[in-house]
């Protein structure tokens, strides 16, 4: 009797908790990954709406798949009418997912703790499947590239790892492609009110998590290191330090830091890494105190150039780049844009590269503006000059931070140049050289 009365306690508490879920489930996979508390207890935050998004990057082989699976199996339960969208790199990871899934739903651990719901007998195909208290799909999703039609997710959308290796991550064609996958397809999935979870490695800064957290998007990120400060395994029953540090010497230095410290690939190269921010409500309230305002442009010279423009305010011997313009489009779309940023900001000077459309853009920017424009022809190579200023750029800039197009753009292409000169823009960080240029000539007072 007292083992039947435990018995049904436990069945409620796993019912009410997902890590008890877990250990209901299989005990003895999560009684020894301790580290899987947090990301259940972060995905129940995720079903109960304390948190809407989440990201983990976790080692291989630590479960982060498996625990997903449960966790999609456990909030169909507690919300059967609800809908969970999962996409992964492959059509054939999705069906093994999906099969994963509904094999939960089928079990009898999850029967002892749901035993009111169960597959519809009318739809239980692996591409979408329904519980038997659906309105909707219950489960659905597809691969990378695949087509998601007629299908909405109202619970939780969940990306489960997108790319299928560094070699995805680190080509900017298959990455773009992700991307806009992503943004076209999974995105336009969301209904109201629907959670996010991203999961994967963390390959690259500009890899789905990666932009994502440049633009702040995370409630509450989750990243384990297969090795901690002190040289040991985070869990020895995923793999011994003895394991990880054989591991280590085998593989490229790239993949040991990637797929298992969760630290991208081009994190070391990055010239722009400790840029001091400000929000535009902070500078608020130092706005009175400017002392004068310059700015810098670098025209787009080529079709796949972008025009990109900054203001630098000048307040207690310290440049505060307070406006940006980052864009492709023509000149008849950026001079007035600029024009209206140069007269907002009383601009006294702005430099205008003069490449062979900078000589053209100063002579129209000048007839829409008060502020004098100069042209500056550049001799020194931009690559050399754009790494000669960046400690300048460091050491005596704050850049304020607003949420427009332009300001997220711009301060991207900045953070994400390499000093390795693998570059696929670099007309944002190249401007910034410019307009330190400018700032020393002028301040040389300041700036010795």
């Amino acid at each position: 009797m007292k083992n039947e009365i435990k018995k049904i306690l436990f069945q409620e508490l796993a019912r009410r908790s997902f890590w008890d879920f877990c250990l209901y489930y299989d005990k003895e996979f999560f009684e020894k990954r301790p580290f899987m508390k947090d990301i259940a207890d972060s995905f129940q935050d995720i079903e109960e709406g304390k948190i809407k998004s989440l990201s983990v990057s976790l080692p291989p082989r630590a479960g982060k798949s498996y625990i997903t699976t449960l966790f999609c199996a456990w909030t169909l339960g507690r919300n059967p009418s609800e809908s969970v969208m999962r996409n992964t790199c492959t059509a054939t990871l999705y069906l093994k997912f999906s099969y994963d899934v509904r094999n939960v739903v089928k079990s009898d651990q999850f029967k002892d703790v749901f035993p009111d719901i169960r597959l519809s007998d009318d739809k239980s195909n692996l591409n979408g499947w329904n519980t038997n208290h659906a309105k909707m799909v219950s489960y659905f999703g597809a691969g990378v590239g695949g087509t998601i039609i007629g299908f909405g997710a109202s619970k939780v959308a969940i990306t489960d790892d997108l790319y299928r290796g560094m070699e995805d991550a680190l080509s900017d064609t298959v990455n773009d492609r992700i991307h806009q996958w992503k943004e076209a397809t999974h995105d336009s999935r969301f209904e109201s009110g629907c959670a996010r979870i991203d999961i994967g490695t963390r390959w690259t800064m500009d890899d789905v998590i990666g932009r994502s957290t440049e633009q702040k998007e995370y409630d509450k990120q989750i990243i384990v290191p297969a090795m901690n400060e002190a040289g040991e395994s985070f869990c020895e029953d995923v793999m011994t330090t003895a394991e990880y540090q054989s591991k280590k010497k085998k593989i490229m230095p790239e993949i040991w830091s990637a797929e298992y410290m969760q630290q991208p690939v081009d994190i070391e190269g990055r010239l722009f890494s400790g840029l001091k921010k400000m929000s535009f409500s902070e500078f608020k309230q130092i706005e009175s105190k400017i002392d004068g305002t310059i700015a810098f442009c670098d025209v787009a010279d080529q079709g796949k150039d972008y025009t990109a423009f900054a203001i630098a305010a000048l307040i207690d011997k310290e440049l505060f780049i307070v406006d940006y313009l980052f864009s492709r489009d023509n000149t008849d779309i950026t001079i007035p844009l600029i024009a209206d940023k140069l007269n907002k900001w009383n601009v006294r000077y702005c430099r205008v590269e003069s490449n062979s459309m900078g000589a053209m853009f100063s002579r129209y920017l000048q007839k829409e503006t008060s502020t004098k424009i100069l042209q500056v022809h550049n001799t020194t190579n931009k690559i050399t000059r754009i790494i000669m200023q960046s400690s300048f750029l460091i050491n005596n800039c704050i850049f304020v931070t607003n949420e427009t197009q332009d300001c997220i753009q711009f301060l991207d292409n900045v953070e994400s140049f390499s000093k390795e000169g693998k570059n696929k823009h670099d007309d944002a960080p190249d401007c910034l050289s410019g307009l330190a240029l400018f700032a020393q000539s002028l301040f040389k007072h300041l700036f010795k």
